[in-house]
């Protein structure tokens, strides 16, 4: 049995072309229905309880069964659903399901329909005129279904993605959910399990989402919400690939995976429990009065450091919706004497937060915040003896990479080194992170041997490395234990900041190899040192050998090259020029030149820190340079 058509078009204050509509975000104006024979133009008013009788209205004179028939997906899916999403209007199958005119128009033999915005009462006509000249098997083939809201289905890891149907979701107010997002993208058809809360390196929602779309055609209209508003922000939307969802959304824990996959309506995110909670302290919290709210049976997952440590973290599962909102009302109650902020949360979320490199990022973010440069291992660095060869530091096991690009993870170095990986020692990737616990866009590699790392560096420098859109070439150092320790061993940041200092007097003394990174001459507080030339050579001598020179009142852009180039001379052998920056990376004005020796009159070379210091204090052609130069020595 055909259905009855009626013809809907619409008017907004802004571009109400066939294309566009909708995109702008201007509000609806006019709105129309007609069956043939009789019109109904309504005006539309703001107001949430204006739009409910608004369209009642037009359902009611629809009638029961009708199927609306629109000039393009815009009518509804741009105009209408986000409008009564964000006024919180709910409205009947009439608006669920329509037939798409410009399916229809792609019909070779079908004249193509006027795209530009004409009268509301031409175009209902012209709409239903054009409507009765296709067939009922034309007609099924252009009828859009809308769905409403997003279904919490797992993703898997081994789950394939197009990469047409992905985009990035910006600038989310912290308390968004997906349901938020959902409403933000109202009238769209969201893929189950489609819409992934993006977390930063500790485990908190970043205000970014990666929502997956069941078509390229969904997506389109997707891009066409950038800069519309969710909750008085406005978002930003850009493409994503496939890739960078599964990343997000894939679920790589076993644990995770058990839990989510109970068919739970809403799952809550609980932070800030005791680190003793335990699970009936959490069922009889959601019991108290009042409005009780019951949790599904074993419903609770905590959150754990690799330790098995807890992170004060919970995801709680419940049934139904109506159960999870009474739940998310007892958001700032307290266990013992904790309050517990309650988050809704979905399964992309659980997966994140249970994911070994976030947990790692986690456990390790209070490190990084007491020091100036460290380094992320992928697992917790407890080794023995017999899985790691032993570091020593005439070995040159080691790569450097440099240029990394700030989203890379562990898996994306193994995935760039190739064959390369398998050589590889057991922990030996160590990402470098700076002093906020940012990536630096360095890492360190063990490898099992040095021809394996000289093989690595000869056949990956400079090649290309791929994560989601971006693409960056790698450099690729072999370099020693030495380089890797000079990072690893940087030296701890006390509890409160205190002015820059200059270094210690650097006393005369006989040059002597060191090591041992401990014996390191201290440096002022919070400093750290970054050596120069680095890679592929690195210091030989640690800090605190013969032959050094301290180098102050050096101004902001003179270069460790520019320091290397006005010391070297036919009699002064430079080694390497060492720059000392706070954690913040910004210079403190000073600088370590290392000498190798100088040659003095009789053709004799002296590595001694007495003979270069007379050598260098006194010569008045240098001071004057070094004067012009606008740094010190001493």
């Amino acid at each position: 049995m055909q259905r009855r058509a009626v013809a809907l078009a619409l008017r907004t204050a802004g571009d109400n072309s066939a294309e566009n509509l909708g995109s702008d975000g201007s509000r609806l104006v006019e709105i129309g229905v007609s069956d043939g024979q009789s019109h109904l133009i309504l005006p539309v008013v703001e107001g949430n309880s204006h739009l409910g009788d608004l369209f009642r209205q037009i359902e009611i004179a629809a009638g029961p069964g009708a199927l609306l028939v629109c000039r393009g997906p815009c009518e509804l899916r741009q105009v209408i659903h986000p409008l009564l999403a964000q006024e919180g209007v709910t409205v009947g199958e009439l608006f669920l399901e329509f037939v798409n005119m410009m399916r229809l128009d792609a019909i070779p033999s079908t004249p193509p329909m006027s795209q530009e915005a004409e009268e509301i009462a031409v175009e209902l006509t012209s709409l239903i005129d054009r409507f009765a000249k296709h067939t009922p098997d034309e007609i099924a083939l252009a009828v859009e279904r809308i769905s409403l809201g997003v279904d919490p289905t797992i993703c898997r890891d081994d789950e394939s993605v197009e990469g047409e149907v992905v985009v990035r979701a910006r600038g989310l107010p912290w308390q968004a959910s997906d349901t938020h997002v959902a409403q933000f993208f109202a009238g769209l058809n969201i893929a189950p399990g489609g819409v992934a809360l993006c977390l930063s390196a500790e485990g908190r929602r970043n205000g970014e989402a990666l929502v997956r779309f069941v078509n390229p055609e969904m997506r389109a209209l997707a891009l066409k919400r950038h800069r519309h508003f969710l909750l008085s922000r406005y978002i930003e939307v850009y493409r994503a690939s496939g890739d960078e969802f599964l990343q997000v959304a894939a679920g790589c824990s076993s644990e995770a995976m058990i839990f989510v996959s109970r068919g739970a309506s809403v799952i809550i995110r609980m932070r800030g429990l005791p680190y003793d909670c335990a699970e009936q302290q959490i069922k009889e919290f959601f019991l108290s009065e009042p409005e009780p709210a019951e949790m599904m049976d074993s419903g609770v997952m905590f959150v754990t450091r690799p330790d098995g440590r807890p992170t004060g973290d919970a995801f709680v599962l419940f049934g139904d919706e109506e159960t999870g909102l009474r739940a998310l009302k007892k958001h700032r109650q307290t266990i013992g004497s904790r309050y517990i902020e309650l988050f809704r949360s979905t399964t992309a979320e659980v997966n994140q937060t249970t994911s070994s490199h976030v947990r790692n990022f986690s456990d390790s973010n209070k490190k990084r915040q007491q020091r100036g440069v460290t380094v992320e291992r992928k697992m917790v660095m407890k080794r023995s003896a017999e899985m790691t060869p032993p570091v020593t530091a005439t070995r040159r096991d080691c790569v450097r990479l440099r240029g990394l690009p700030y989203e890379a993870r562990v898996e994306d170095v193994v995935r760039f080194l190739g064959d390369h990986a398998r050589n590889i020692v057991f922990q030996g990737v160590h990402m470098v992170f700076n002093a906020q616990g940012h990536p630096s866009g360095e890492c360190f590699i063990q490898m099992n041997s040095e021809q394996a790392a000289s093989g690595c560096a000869a056949t990956t420098h400079n090649k290309f490395m791929n994560t989601g859109k971006k693409q960056r070439y790698i450099e690729v150092f072999q370099c020693s234990p030495d380089d890797m320790h000079l990072v690893m061993q940087a030296p701890q940041q006390a509890a409160a900041p205190a002015p820059p200092l200059i270094l210690p007097q650097v006393q005369p003394r006989l040059p002597f190899p060191i090591t041992a990174p401990s014996a390191a001459m201290p440096l002022p507080f919070g400093a750290m040192y970054w050596p120069y030339p680095s890679p592929p050579v690195s210091p030989n001598m640690m800090l605190g050998s013969g032959g050094q020179v301290l180098v102050t009142g050096i101004t902001f852009g003179v270069t460790a090259q520019d320091i290397m180039h006005q010391f070297t001379t036919p009699d002064t052998a430079v080694e390497s020029v060492q720059m000392l920056r706070w954690p913040t990376a910004t210079t403190t004005g000073e600088a370590l030149l290392r000498v190798l020796w100088t040659r003095s009159a009789d053709g004799s070379t002296f590595p001694t820190y007495s003979h270069l210091r007379s050598r260098l204090t006194y010569s008045k052609e240098i001071y004057a340079s070094l004067r012009r130069q606008q740094f010190s020595y001493v």
